[in-house]
Formats: C-alpha cells, structure tokens, sequence
C-alpha cells in the first residue's frame, strides 16, 4: 500500500500540509506517516542550562543530561505527532508516526527511500521558509535529492477551512520528453479526483529562448511568422498528448499560451483557477530549459497553487 510522508516540525505552517493530506489519502488511497526529526539545536538547547564540563573531559552527568533531554524532546514529539495522528483518523486514513533523529533534510531524504513511500508533502514559506525549514535548505534539498515525488503547499496563506479538492490539475509541457514524465502521476490523479487536465506550453518571443531559429538582424524579438510557426508546432504537440489521454476516458483542455515559462505558468494557473500544478523537473540541471533554481523555483516561490514535482529521469 502507498504512503504519504508528511514531515512536521510543530509549527502552524507545516500543519498546513494536512488538509491536502486528508484529501490525498483517501484518494490515493494510501496510508499517511507522520514524522518529527529532533535536529542537533533542539537537543543543545533542552541541555544548555546547567551543564558543566571542563574541556577534553566527559563528565558522566552530561551523558545523564544529554539521555533526558532527548528522551524529553521525543516524548513531546511522540504526543504532537499523536493529537495531528487522531485528527486523521478520526476521518477514517490509517496513520503511523516516527520521531527521528538528526539533520531534518537528510533524514526526510532517507525516510523517503522506502519502498512503501510513494509522496512526500511538505508545506513552505515561499520567502523566508519554516520556522526551522526554510525553502533554500531543507525544502530545498529534499526536492533536489529524492526521486519520490514532492507535494509542496504554499503555506504564506490560511490553511483551508473547507475539505480540498482538485477539480483543475495543470501540467505545464515544453515539447520534451523529460517535461512529459510529470503526465502519468499527473492522469492518474486527476482520473481518481475526477478531475479535468489543463496542458500547457509557454512560447516566449525572446530569441534567448530559441537561439537556435534566432532570425538574422533582430536580436530581440521573433518575427511574427516565426512566432506563429512556434504556437502551432506547440499546440500540435499538445493536442498528441491531450489525444492520448483523452483515450482514457479524460476531460483534457490544451492551451498555448504567450510569455516566458515561469510567469505564463503562474499567470494561467490563476486565471484557470487551478487546484494543483503538476511539474517534471530534474533534480540537478534541470529540464531542457527549466532548471530547478530557474523556472520551477520561480513557480514554488511565486505560486499560490501546490505543486507536485515529479522527478523526471535522465532521456537518452
């Protein structure tokens, strides 16, 4: 059975992962672990009052202190992850909890590994981050280092009162094969949620985008006719991949739309009023021409819409 793994640290934004949660579950149908990690400046705090050690030598007492201070921290740990835990039962998902250890990237990261784990879901700051997890560090490294999809919430507004749920699901494509990996988890969401697919495919008039076609004697603009050959050949591309989904049974909508990558993606996710983005990206240098760092970390900082990024494998 699947599993979302959905890390906490105790704080208001994190818990704003869990209506999501509670919508994602059931959905997927899938069981919900719930994890705390007890990181290096938690422990020094609980131990910093009281302990006396001269340098080079270990005092027995500071062994006795360091045990009650983790045995604290993890019984406190024990008890929130268990009062978040009820809450979701109480609405019928089968729910675990693990208190952890250590650097929090590092252990989501191995957590992840797990064959059973099939999602992580992760609520962000979109600026300044967590109060303890900060897009930049861990956010940042998990997204670069888990091949297990990400779930991110945008958590700089109120957490939704009413249940979600998905009724828009767009999947922003650039033509390449590595872009269309995000397209099956992308189907098979949005055909549980009952849900219609928004394709969409940027094309910018910039000539640094397409240096390649770049015409002769105008360093800054495409022609019209050469725009226009760019829109069709991406509405062609769109409507094979709409055409194929559509096969099984699913209402798909495909959009050209005009302007640079990150802004027409945020821009057509507001005006479409979509409930989740769905993104493939590479986890080192990203797709073709959206690098994690550039188009899609623009989307996670700029959007209000969660996204799921799928990470997409290397195509020959």
């Amino acid at each position: 059975m699947k599993t979302i793994l959905v890390p906490l640290d105790g704080s208001a934004l994190a818990e704003q992962a869990l209506p999501y949660v509670r919508t994602l579950a059931p959905l997927l149908g899938a069981r919900v672990r719930l994890m705390n990690v007890i990181v290096d400046d938690q422990h020094e705090g609980l131990m910093a009052e009281g302990i006396a050690t001269s340098y080079g030598v270990i005092d027995p007492l500071t062994t006795q202190r360091k045990q009650r201070s983790l045995t604290m921290l993890t019984q406190h740990a024990e008890s929130y992850l268990d009062s978040q835990a009820t809450l979701l039962r109480g609405q019928g998902i089968e729910v675990a909890t693990d208190v952890r250890c250590g650097p929090a990237a590092d252990v989501i990261i191995e957590a992840a590994e797990s064959p059973d784990i099939s999602m992580i879901a992760m609520a962000t700051h979109g600026y300044s981050g967590l109060r303890r997890w900060a897009l930049g560090s861990v956010t940042d490294k998990v997204l670069h280092a888990t091949a297990t999809p990400v779930f991110v919430v945008r958590g700089a507004k109120p957490a939704p009162v009413e249940p979600v749920t998905f009724r828009h699901v767009m999947v922003p494509l650039d033509g390449s094969s590595l872009a269309a990996q995000a397209l099956p988890l992308a189907a098979d969401l949005a055909e549980r949620a009952r849900a219609e697919l928004l394709l969409v495919q940027a094309v910018a008039a910039s000539i640094e985008t397409y240096p390649s076609v770049a015409p002769l004697g105008r360093p800054d603009l495409m022609p019209s006719e050469m725009l226009r050959m760019l829109r069709t050949r991406a509405g062609q591309q769109l409507e094979q991949q709409a055409a194929m989904l559509r096969d099984r049974g699913l209402p798909v909508a495909a959009h050209v739309v005009n302007g640079h990558a990150a802004e027409a993606i945020i821009d057509e996710a507001a005006r479409q009023s979509v409930d989740l983005l769905v993104i493939a990206t590479h986890g080192y240098s990203g797709l073709k021409r959206w690098a994690l760092g550039s188009v899609t970390d623009k989307v996670l900082h700029a959007a209000t819409t969660p996204v799921l990024l799928v990470r997409a494998n290397a195509v020959a």
